[in-house]
Formats: structure tokens, sequence, C-alpha cells
């Protein structure tokens, strides 16, 4: 009876043990940056911006030295008015065909016909990696394998922004490109 009870008892201690969630390599892997932004405004309703927005969007780019390696990242209010907000991606993608970053463009969406008169500011966000950073605790790397794959995954990747953002492979490319015409 009393082996009994110790069964029992050690079998409800062992239920109150916590759960040790196992995290794979990428969970752990990390690239801590840095982010600077800058706000631009459309026209009310329109689809270009001004000379002098131009500018101080060229200005803010020049000024961070952008490399291959880096992520812009411009979120254009939407207008609710699917050919005013083709334009203003398009005038964006023109202005930041020059960069040497990674350009990723984003539209903000809404529920209404009418988007505000304010909903005509942008923002323009250059995201730069200071590194990589595998997210281990003290011992853990040789008794987990998430840990050391981790480990071994951010010695091989050569440019820690490709972590933020990386490179379309062909297929994806191929799946993003839009549908080419029949001739």
């Amino acid at each position: 009876m009393s082996s009994v009870c110790a069964l029992v008892g050690v079998s409800l201690l062992s239920a109150c043990a916590t759960l040790v969630v196992d995290r794979g390599a990428m969970q752990r892997l990390s690239a801590p940056y840095v982010e600077v932004q800058h706000q631009f405004r459309f026209a009310s309703g329109g689809g270009d911006l001004s000379a002098s927005e131009r500018q101080s969007v060229q200005r803010f780019l020049n000024s961070l030295s952008l490399t291959d390696s880096d992520l812009v990242i411009a979120t254009l209010p939407g207008s609710g008015q699917p050919t005013v907000d083709a334009a203003r991606e398009q005038a964006m993608r023109s202005l930041l065909s020059r960069s040497p970053a990674k350009v990723e463009i984003l539209m903000d969406e809404t529920f209404g016909a009418r988007p505000t008169p304010r909903r005509q500011v942008g923002i323009l966000r250059a995201v730069r990696a200071q590194g990589l950073a595998v997210s281990c605790a003290p011992g853990e790397l040789i008794a987990d394998l998430g840990c050391a794959s981790a480990t071994n995954l951010a010695v091989m990747i050569h440019e820690p922004g490709d972590v933020l953002a990386a490179e379309a492979t062909a297929a994806r490319a191929y799946r993003d490109s839009p549908a080419e015409t029949a001739q």
C-alpha cells in the first residue's frame, strides 16, 4: 500500500513540473536592428509627390548611406481609389529605384470608401541589422539541438540583413511577379 501511495505521490508531483517547450533554430535566431523614419505627404487625393516632398525623401535617403543589406519599407496611405493608389506606388518605386537597399512597399488599408484627409501621410522606414543574436541559456548549447542549430545557422549567414528581409528566390520572384500576357 505504501508503494502505491508513493507512486501516486510521484506522479502527482511530476504533473506539476513545468513543461519545457522546445524552440527551434529559427525561433532562437534574431537580428538586432536600428531603424530611422521619415514622414512624407501626398497631395489630397493625388497620386504623386510634390517636388519639395521628393527632395525631402531624397535628402533623407542620401543621409543614410544605405547598403544592399539594408531594408527600406515605404508605407503608403490608401486613397480608396485603385488608380490613385497605383500611381502612389509607382511614384514611390520610381523614387526608391536608385537605392541599393532592399525595398518593400506597403499600402495601408481602410474599410471606408473615402479616407479622411489626414490619411495622406506615409512613412518611410530604413532598417539596418546590427548583427545576429542567438538566444540560448548557458549550458543549453550541447543539450539542445535547436540551440546548436541556431548557432551554426548564425555562423553561416553572411549578411545579417537577410534575417530581416531575405532575397527573393527564383520561385518566389516568379510567384510574386505580375502575370505575363501571352502574345
